[in-house]
């Protein structure tokens, strides 16, 4: 037994040790002249420093550790970060010979036969951009020089499987469409060309390869297919990021960097648009919220804590989905008719405004930035009255006093539909995520929100698009609207012209007399 116990412990010491052999990369590199060098990769759309290494006698450097580097392009950036060369980490103990004054030609490596073919690459398109720069070269013979290239990488790709260039070189490839597919004319062909490019777009990407994200590629990839290809509404990106999801479930790595990248990218920044939050939360609750466990165990308590409050908030005010009624609910039941009252206490239910479109705008008297959009959004709702659109606005103070509020109204005179609840009572501020004014949402004929947290300019031009889908013009309407109050105004003109006149002559007469 003693004997068995020995020799199982020497064998699980060796395996280990087997497993852990970690990283040696020797860099005997010609004219560097560098006292310190940079290990750096790629991961994603970024290059990270991921190590300083001390460079011997301003030439040979090692690259070391116990640990074994992830597979992927990596980078030894100069001192100066002016310039770098990148070679390929897939094997883990291997040599680098090279010369500053020509990096791609006399760079050799031992013992890293991927390396190898990498840089015969480089040489060999470093050839053919030598002879494209010629600028006596035909269009056809240019072509040609490019075929070339297309077919080397093909070649490659077929005769080195494992290497990690193979990985990059087939997501460069483009979709194969079929030529039958090619040929045909005529819009429905069109239709069936981009729904077969957009539904074998990933085809040749090896979601299993585990230097995928470390490729200055994918990440371009995965923007260009989201930005470009995916049809641009937020009903369809959830659709087709649980298709690519579930593409990536082979890969934990992959799969973590799609939900997170999916999750987050239209919530703030440039990136952010009207009703995309819909994106983010169907992919919380698809990925992170999900029962009995979490799909998504690399985040933290408190950021997931953070997440699900963000999906309460938005649960009741998606796009797409009906306007809460206000109507106060406590523990499954209503009580009475408690709502928005206007300024004579009288209840104003949402539901029951006579108009085919609502703005629901939510503001305080006090506001600083409400004072400078609403009476902005007071000549738009004009605007539109005065062309005889079937406009109203639900006008939602969210004081919890009346006085001021009362005041203002008087004031400017705003006659839309006023409302108030003091009390809080229809939890509007939970339903429709109030935590600052002013905030506008737009409401169909059927009550559904259709856009949201835009200023009056942006609901002014998507009222024009709203209606112009009606075949309503807007602009003509606005014309004919000038129009008659221009001949209005040029006949009062002609009136005041014709009393001048008139008291003139009169004060003439008197004067004589």
């Amino acid at each position: 037994m003693r004997k068995i116990s020995i020799s199982l412990i020497l064998f699980i010491v060796i395996s280990i040790n087997a497993k852990s052999q970690g990283h040696k990369i020797k860099f005997d590199i010609k004219n560097l002249n560098d006292s310190v060098v940079y290990l750096a990769r790629y991961y994603g759309d970024n290059k990270y420093i991921k190590d300083t290494i001390v460079v011997e006698g301003k030439e040979k450097f090692v690259i070391e550790g116990d640990e074994e580097l992830e597979c992927g392009i990596y980078m030894i950036v100069r001192e100066k970060r002016n310039a770098y060369f990148e070679f390929l980490v897939s094997n883990q103990k291997f040599t680098v010979i090279s010369d500053t004054l020509d990096f791609i030609g006399k760079t050799e490596f031992k013992n890293s036969p991927d390396n190898e073919k990498l840089y015969d690459y480089f040489r060999f398109t470093g050839q053919k951009g030598e002879m494209l720069q010629d600028s006596s070269l035909s269009k056809e013979d240019k072509n040609k020089i490019h075929q070339e290239i297309i077919d080397y990488k093909k070649e490659f790709v077929k005769n080195n499987p494992d290497n990690p260039m193979s990985v990059v070189f087939s997501m460069q490839e483009d979709v194969d469409v079929p030529k039958i597919l090619q040929e045909k004319k005529g819009d429905e062909a069109n239709r069936e060309r981009y729904y077969y490019y957009l539904n074998h777009y990933w085809d040749k990407v090896d979601f299993n390869s585990s230097c995928l994200l470390r490729t200055p590629l994918f990440h371009g990839k995965l923007q260009r297919y989201f930005d470009n290809i995916v049809p641009q509404h937020y009903d369809s990106i959830p659709v087709y990021a649980d298709l690519l999801v579930e593409k990536a479930r082979v890969n934990p790595e992959v799969f973590k960097y799609i939900v997170n990248y999916l999750t987050f990218k239209w919530e703030s920044g440039k990136q952010k648009r009207m009703c995309w939050d819909k994106v983010f939360y169907h992919m919380a609750r698809s990925y992170y919220l999900t029962e009995p466990e979490t799909q998504t165990p690399w985040v933290e308590e408190g950021q997931m804590a953070k997440i699900k409050t963000r999906v309460q908030d938005l649960k009741h005010c998606l796009c797409g989905e009906k306007a809460v009624p206000l109507q106060m609910k406590y523990q499954g039941n209503n009580y009475g008719e408690v709502g928005m009252d206007d300024t004579l206490l009288n209840r104003v239910d949402l539901y029951s405004v006579p108009a085919d479109y609502v703005i629901m705008w939510f503001w305080d008297s006090d506001c600083g930035h409400c004072k400078k959009q609403t009476p902005k959004l007071w000549d738009l709702y004009q605007k539109y009255k005065n062309m005889g659109a079937s406009l109203e606005v639900y006008a939602i103070n969210i004081e919890q006093e009346t006085p001021n509020y009362i005041k203002y109204l008087r004031e400017n005179k705003y006659s839309w539909i006023n409302v108030q609840d003091t009390a809080h009572l229809t939890k509007f501020r939970d339903y429709y995520d109030i935590y600052s004014t002013p905030v506008a949402f737009i409401l169909d004929k059927e009550r559904r929100i259709i856009g949201k947290r835009i200023d009056p300019e942006a609901i002014d031009g998507f009222l024009k698009e709203t209606f112009k889908k009606e075949g309503i013009n807007t602009d003509e309407k606005l014309e004919g609207v000038n129009s008659e109050e221009n001949k209005i105004q040029k006949k009062e003109n002609e009136n005041k012209k014709s009393f001048s006149k008139t008291s003139k002559s009169k004060n003439k007469n008197r004067a004589k007399k």
